[in-house]
Formats: structure tokens, C-alpha cells, sequence
């Protein structure tokens, strides 16, 4: 049985036929905070004791998966809003269908037993407006957030791939991946060898139409600021000094005292053309296995072993 109302609108409508969706959101919702709770209480643990290395790009892979789950939700809540308006907006259809064709007055809407329902109805049409338009905006963003990190893990990967070399391999140099700082942030690769120390941040970029007098494929240098055919980079050579600084102190009892860090930012793709010879370098990936090997031999192996091994217990953090 049915409590209609005004142009068909009641308590039917306003809450039964609404709590479908909501219904189904809360069922995800619960359904995903019940496996949480189910894997703690399982006590999953690795069979393995002993960490492993951080792989390139771990920190964008941890960045990837919290983003797609918050995507999901968001996808989630924003569906279910919409269907919440959905069926709001049909539930007041008739009632102004009704006025526009003069079938009733809003004076006889006034003066019906359930024209007090027309507010909270109106209210929860707003609410679903709003949440749907919200949800809506936080999933884009979520969606573009999500590609970005993915275009910049696979800049990461790309070049850890060139780091694999057997060149550097044979000349004695080791890299590290996804350095933890002291805070919320990594270093995206650090290369130990004869040379010295070399710090890397990794800058990805889509190649896109020109929008100034530079070839589309060519990225120039000037010490301070990556210029790319679209756009300006200037917190990449400042990011890679400062990055410098902290591996510095991060080794300073644990290296010799004339130990070279050089910074560099690497960007894998680009045609990179430096205007000068700065303190941060500038380059892509294929020329880094060249640039490394080059740097000569000022270290011994005996000298770079106390080195090694504290980078190793720093980024030996994941559990099996």
C-alpha cells in the first residue's frame, strides 16, 4: 500500500525507492572496511623475515593503489548520488507537471495532508545535487591524479632500466631505488660507484604540440629551470640539490671526506640541451649509463663498501 501524496509524491518515494541506492553504496562500503578487518584479524604476516629493496618507483606504486581505491569510492558515491537525484527528480516530475498544466494550484499543494513532504524532499534533491556534482569533480581529479602518478612510474621504471646496464654493472657501480627521506618523501634513485655518488630525480613529461619556438622533442637547460616546448620546470634542479644535501649528511661518517654527490635530473625521452656546466646536471636516460662511466675512478671498492651498506639498511624497509 502506497501513501501518495501531491502529484503522487509521498512517503513511498521519498524513502523507499531512495533507499535502494544507498542501500547498495553502504554494502560496498562495509564489504570493503569487513576485509580489512578480516586480513588483521587473520594476522597475515610474510613468510620471509628478511626485507627486500625497494623497487623503482615503489612510492608511486603505494601513491597508484590508495588513488585507485579513493577513485573507486568516489566512482561509487557518485553514482549513487545520481541515482538518489534520479529518483527525486521523477518523484517531483508530476507535481510540476501538475502546476505547469493548471490540473491544481500551488494553493491546493498548500492545503494537501502532504505538503509538509515536499521540504525534506526538496532538501534531499539538493543534498543528492550537490553530492553528485562534488563526487563527480573528485573523481576526475582522482582520474587525472592517477595517470600522472602512472606516466611518472613508468619514467621511474624507465630509468632504473637504464641503470641495470651490464656497462655499469662491470664498472663497479650499484643503484638504489625509492630512497626514503626523513619525511614523506623519496629520492627516486641513487647510484653508488668509482666516481662518487650520484643523486637522480626522475622528471617525466608528455611530449605536446609546441606552444613556443622549440622543437617538440628537445628540452633546454639552463641551471635552474627545465624549459620544455609547453611548459617550465623550475623545482626539479632545486629538488635534486636538496635531495644532494641529505645524502651528503645521510653518509657523512660512512664516506671519505673528499666524497663527490652530484645531483642530476634526469628526464627520460627529451633531447636535453644544457646551456652551461652546472652543479646539477641535466640529461636523458640513454646518455646516463655514458655520463656515469665517465666520471672516472676515484673511489675503491673498500672505500665505497661502508657506503653501500648504509643505503642498503636505509631502503630495505618491505616486508616479503
Amino acid at each position: 500500500m502506497t501513501n501518495a501524496g501531491v502529484g503522487g509524491f509521498g512517503w513511498n518515494l521519498l524513502f523507499g525507492e531512495v533507499l535502494g541506492p544507498l542501500i547498495a553504496a553502504g554494502a560496498f562500503v562495509v564489504h570493503f572496511k569487513i576485509k580489512k578487518r578480516r586480513k588483521a584479524a587473520r594476522r597475515e604476516r610474510p613468510p620471509q623475515r628478511e626485507k627486500v629493496l625497494r623497487p623503482a618507483g615503489y612510492s608511486a606504486l603505494c601513491r597508484i593503489d590508495d588513488l585507485t581505491e579513493r577513485g573507486l569510492l568516489a566512482l561509487l558515491y557518485t553514482l549513487a548520488a545520481a541515482a538518489v537525484l534520479g529518483i527525486m527528480c521523477s518523484a517531483f516530475f508530476p507535481l510540476v507537471e501538475g502546476l505547469v498544466a493548471g490540473r491544481f494550484t500551488f494553493t491546493q499543494v498548500r492545503g494537501a495532508a502532504s505538503w509538509h513532504l515536499l521540504w525534506p524532499g526538496a532538501t534531499m534533491m539538493a543534498l543528492a545535487l550537490v553530492v553528485t556534482v562534488w563526487q563527480f569533480w573528485r573523481t576526475t581529479k582522482l582520474d587525472d591524479d592517477l595517470r600522472n602518478w602512472r606516466f611518472g612510474l613508468r619514467g621511474e621504471q624507465a630509468v632504473a632500466e637504464k641503470l641495470m646496464s651490464l656497462e655499469l654493472i662491470r664498472a663497479g657501480y650499484a643503484t638504489f631505488h625509492d630512497v626514503p627521506g626523513d619525511g614523506a618523501w623519496n629520492i627516486d634513485h641513487v647510484v653508488v660507484g668509482p666516481g662518487g655518488v650520484f643523486v637522480l630525480e626522475t622528471k617525466t613529461r608528455p611530449r605536446r604540440k609546441a606552444t613556443r619556438e622549440q622543437p617538440e622533442e628537445k628540452v633546454t637547460f639552463d641551471g635552474r629551470t627545465l624549459r620544455f616546448p609547453w611548459c617550465d620546470d623550475a623545482k626539479a634542479a632545486r629538488q635534486a640539490e636538496r635531495n644532494a644535501k641529505w645524502v651528503r649528511k645521510f653518509i657523512d661518517y660512512f664516506a671519505p671526506k673528499d666524497i663527490l654527490v652530484q645531483p642530476a635530473v634526469v628526464v627520460p625521452g627529451w633531447f636535453v640541451e644544457s646551456l652551461g656546466n652546472y652543479p646539477v646536471k641535466a640529461m636523458n636516460a640513454t646518455y646516463l649509463v655514458g655520463y656515469l662511466t665517465g666520471s672516472g675512478r676515484r673511489f675503491t671498492e673498500e672505500q665505497l663498501r661502508p657506503i653501500l651498506r648504509r643505503f642498503d639498511e636505509r631502503c630495505r624497509d618491505l616486508e616479503f
